[in-house]
This record gives C-alpha cells, sequence and structure tokens, in this order.
C-alpha cells in the first residue's frame, strides 16, 4: 500500500473517531473562542516536534481537529463554577517510530469532566485512564483497600508528582527535570492474566527481592534515549515501573519498595 494510501486511511480514522464526539459537543459562541484562540496565539509558540508528515492532513481533516480544538478553547474559557460538570475532548497523535511507511502510530482520546473548583488539575502530560483520580497520598493509604508500596529510593532529581486511584489500583508519578517515572499497583488477589506488547525491545529476566521480574528496553526514536518497563508479581500484587531511566536505577527503585 503507497503512502499516500497510508496517510488516506490516517484521515479516515481521524474523522470517523472524532465525528460522534465533535457531534455531541454544543459549540460556544464563535466570539470567545476566536478570543481564546487569539490570546494564545499571542504567547511565546511552542516547539513542535512532530514530523512533517503529520502536517500534511487533507483540508477537511484540518477543519474538524480545528473545530474540536476551538470548542476546548471555548470550554476552557468558563469560569471555574461553571466549568465543573462540563466535559473536556482532547485527542493526540504521535507517530512512535519509522521514517518511512508502514510506521507505529498511537492514537489517544479522552472526554473527561474537570475537577471541581479549587481543586488543582492533573498535569497534562500525564497519560491518566478513564476513572483515574488524582487523590493525595493519605487518601490512596485509606481507599486503595490494599496495602500498596512506596519508594524508599528515587534517581536524583525525581519527585513525586501525582498519586490516582482506580479500582484495586495505585498509581505514582514521579517527575524531574530531565526525567518521568511511573509505578503502577494492581491489587490481585485471585486469580488473574495480563498480557503486554513490545516492539523492537531488549527483554531480560531480573530478581526483584526474591520475585522474578521482566525488564525490557527501548529506543524512543525522537528522544534517541533508552525507555524501560519492569514488569513482576510479588504479595497479590502486579507491579509495572516505567520511564526514562537507566535500567540500573529502575532495579534500584523497584528494589527499594516498602
Amino acid at each position: 500500500m503507497t503512502s499516500l494510501n497510508k496517510w488516506k486511511e490516517l484521515e479516515k480514522l481521524l474523522q470517523e473517531s472524532l465525528h460522534d464526539e465533535a457531534a455531541q459537543v454544543a459549540v460556544p459562541p464563535a466570539e470567545e473562542a476566536w478570543a481564546r484562540l487569539a490570546a494564545s496565539l499571542g504567547r511565546k509558540p511552542a516547539r513542535h516536534v512532530w514530523p512533517e508528515r503529520l502536517r500534511r492532513f487533507s483540508p477537511l481533516a484540518a477543519a474538524v481537529l480545528a473545530a474540536v480544538v476551538l470548542t476546548a478553547a471555548a470550554l476552557g474559557y468558563s469560569s471555574a463554577a461553571g466549568a465543573f460538570g462540563r466535559r473536556f475532548f482532547s485527542l493526540v497523535v504521535n507517530v512512535l517510530q519509522g521514517e518511512t511507511q508502514p510506521q507505529d502510530v498511537h492514537i489517544s482520546m479522552s472526554n473527561v469532566t474537570p475537577p471541581p473548583p479549587g481543586a488543582p488539575p492533573p498535569p497534562p502530560d500525564w497519560p491518566l485512564a478513564t476513572g483515574e483520580r488524582v487523590v493525595t497520598p493519605a487518601e490512596a493509604h485509606k481507599e486503595a483497600g490494599f496495602a500498596f508500596k512506596e519508594p524508599a529510593y528515587l534517581p536524583r532529581g525525581l519527585a513525586r508528582d501525582i498519586v490516582t486511584l482506580l479500582p484495586a489500583q495505585v498509581n505514582q508519578y514521579f517527575r524531574g527535570q530531565d526525567g518521568k517515572l511511573i509505578l503502577r499497583q494492581h491489587h490481585t488477589p485471585r486469580d488473574f492474566a495480563a498480557s503486554s506488547f513490545f516492539r523492537n525491545a531488549r527483554v531480560e529476566k531480573v530478581n526483584i527481592s526474591g520475585a522474578e521480574g521482566t525488564l525490557v528496553v527501548q529506543r524512543n526514536p525522537f528522544t534517541q534515549r533508552d525507555e524501560v518497563t519492569l514488569l513482576w508479581f510479588a504479595d497479590n500484587i502486579e507491579f509495572r515501573l516505567e520511564g526514562n531511566i537507566s535500567s540500573r536505577e529502575a532495579l534500584k527503585v523497584a528494589r527499594s519498595l516498602k
């Protein structure tokens, strides 16, 4: 299949994905949307990192995306009190690797209700799942329903950013100036099965405090940095640690959990 046909398929997928959501969004007055957009354009432009190929959408696809952006901007222009209960729709397209077709493409969408007035929203760059709630560490210990673990060691410069809850699962997000780390713990006292898929990865069996684990290393094609995923199971908890830190540091974090 030609490169042109591949991008036509991607364009069609975007249009179909956006159609239902866009149809349900009540578009606010155009004046407010354009005012919001004009204000944002007056700021220092952000650095664009998308490959040149992503800019070759047809005018129709561009119009659909622009409508979603304008709608999201207008919704964000509402007061804090008025925003609660209204949902924010976002779409992110990432070309994961490859200069030629076929490429690995990841498309994510969300349509979520913002937190109540006065509550800090989660950082926009964390990939929170549907229903994932940002809580304090104390609330996490109270509501988790199991004794989740916390790292006694973190790489230099990393600190805990947010803690979130899902049913029977606690996620801890850490960030620093040049690194990110996510520690997910899923309580599974009964039978369970899980699987993960990795491409172009290096895999190694490791020991984590007596439990057998799997260390996966992949090279990020954009940053040219290795990214690590560490998987293991212990104490009826399925652990997943992932971030752009070294394998050595990932193992030190995992082995320090208490």
